[in-house]
């Protein structure tokens, strides 16, 4: 045990003096969060820009700056309460919001009125300017930069121009930018207003009916037979939603985990086949403990990583607590009390450990196996590809947590780690938990011992990829009387 212990410590120790490593830890949170908010921010730096109709009168353009309102509007209301909106259990802000917005008040006036000053209102995408020509020709120096709008901002060069025939013609969308859609969408969604409205006035029917349709129609409330988590009753809240969340969001935790620490291995035992340093390590160690350490160190690098960032999640969250919303407070401790769930906490520790054996045991391998990280880059592509399944099921099941496509490749090893956790909430019989659990157990011990014996004939004898190529046909039926 002693020498697994010391080439434990030695390897986890030559990870974590490396200024690299504390680099990655502080940046891989740092730009996942910058990735989850750069949608938002690349929306809201977004230039205002100007567009014109050419129109008889004024029925296009005001069906046209309703349409864009109203994505203004929805903008609105995910900022004021994101929770509610998603949740479908508006506050009394967002509803104080929408009975301002259905009385005719403009965006600002309903943002006032629903106390939400605070809350930085978006600018307008898009903003309507009188037309400065009438006709084509003497749109497109316009279009083209060549001359400018007159707008509250200064000049300012024109986006797009859309003429509306007076009959039924075509309408027309004029603009140099061919990648931006979004005008493009607003434009076709006006259209379609005006024609639903101009086909219900023929019918005799006015469209206001669709609003006090709308308007009456009844909420709906939802509710569970098993017992709920909280107060309410039997209607759905956060704490009821908070397992799923907390299990899609450690599943994710642990493919993230795998997916980088795995990579310690290959890279480290490549440099040690390369520089001859397995010769030395096996003078003084035992192969079967030097690989035990090897496992054990990167393993000790993950809860390392975990523990870090629990712990500054924990601070950060603490700290900023008293200046979120209440909802969105609730929202949080929620999910954090479904994660320290024991029904959940338990697989998705046995999940992680038992799938990272599987996985490092498999690249500490291939790593024994290559000289080069060019070879070795040839053997990782398939168990990429294969690491990437797990990241389409979470999809699947967001959408679906009980779909049966999940319960079918939650028994293949490889994917069980990962699909374990997401099938928790759901409330799997205990038979198939246990069942799922054993199935790792066997996996990750058949695999540990298949990745030792080529680990023995990588770091003891040399041997490369076509020699473990040979080795494994040997163990086909039939092929040791075919060489023989």
């Amino acid at each position: 045990m002693r020498s697994i212990y010391l080439v434990a410590r030695r390897d986890y120790l030559g990870y974590v003096q490396a200024w690299g490593f504390w680099l990655g830890l502080l940046l891989t949170p740092i730009l996942m969060g910058v990735g989850m908010m750069a949608p938002t921010w690349a929306a809201n730096s977004q230039p205002t820009r100007y567009y014109t109709v050419i129109e008889q009168g004024t029925e296009f353009a005001d069906a046209l700056r309703a349409e864009l309102q109203e994505d203004r509007i929805a903008l609105v209301r995910m900022t004021l309460d994101p929770v509610g909106v998603l949740n479908g259990e508006p506050s009394d802000k967002l509803l104080a919001f929408d009975d301002a917005i259905d009385a005719g008040s403009t965006v600002e006036a309903a943002l006032e009125a629903a106390g939400g000053a605070q809350v930085s209102l978006p600018q307008a995408d898009f903003v309507a300017v009188a037309p400065p020509a009438t006709d084509e020709d003497s749109i497109r120096p316009y279009l083209m930069g060549e001359r400018l709008v007159e707008t509250s901002e200064g000049p300012q060069p024109l986006f797009a121009a859309i003429f509306v025939p007076e009959d039924n013609g075509e309408i027309e969308y004029w603009s140099e930018n061919v990648t931006s859609r979004t005008l493009l969408d607003q434009v076709r969604a006006a259209e379609r207003k005006i024609t639903e409205r101009k086909v219900f006035e023929a019918a005799g029917v006015s469209p206001r009916i669709l609003n006090e349709a709308e308007k009456q129609r009844r909420d709906i409330t939802e509710r569970r037979a098993r017992p709920a988590s909280s107060d309410s009753g039997s209607q759905v809240t956060m704490a009821d939603r908070a397992p799923f969340i907390a299990s899609v969001f450690m599943a994710f935790l642990l493919w993230f985990l795998i997916f980088s620490v795995v990579n310690y291995l290959l890279m480290g035992t490549i440099e040690e086949r390369s520089n001859k340093i397995f010769d030395s390590l096996l003078t003084s160690v035992k192969l079967p403990h030097m690989l035990a350490g090897k496992l054990l160190a990167v393993l000790a690098v993950a809860l390392t990583l975990m523990m870090v960032w629990a712990i500054g999640g924990s601070v950060i969250g603490t700290a900023l607590s008293g200046q979120m919303p209440a909802d969105i407070r609730e929202s949080m401790f929620s999910v954090a009390g479904a994660v320290l769930k024991p029904s959940l906490l338990m697989p998705a520790i046995l999940s992680f450990v038992l799938g990272y054996l599987m996985y490092g045991a498999v690249f500490l391998a291939l790593g024994s196996l290559c000289d080069t990280i060019q070879e070795a880059q040839t053997l990782m592509t398939p168990l990429i590809v294969m690491l990437m399944v797990p990241m389409f099921m979470i999809v699947v099941a967001i959408s679906d947590p009980e779909s049966p496509i999940l319960s079918v490749m939650s028994w293949i090893p490889v994917f069980t780690p990962f699909l374990l956790i997401l099938r928790v909430p759901t409330h799997p019989p205990l038979w198939e938990v246990i069942g799922l659990l054993v199935l790792m157990v066997v996996a990750a011990l058949v695999v540990l011992w298949l990745a030792s014996r080529v680990y023995r004939a990588g770091a003891v004898h040399g041997a490369g990829v076509g020699d473990v190529g040979k080795w494994f046909s040997k163990m086909l039926p039939g092929k040791k009387g075919e060489t023989g």
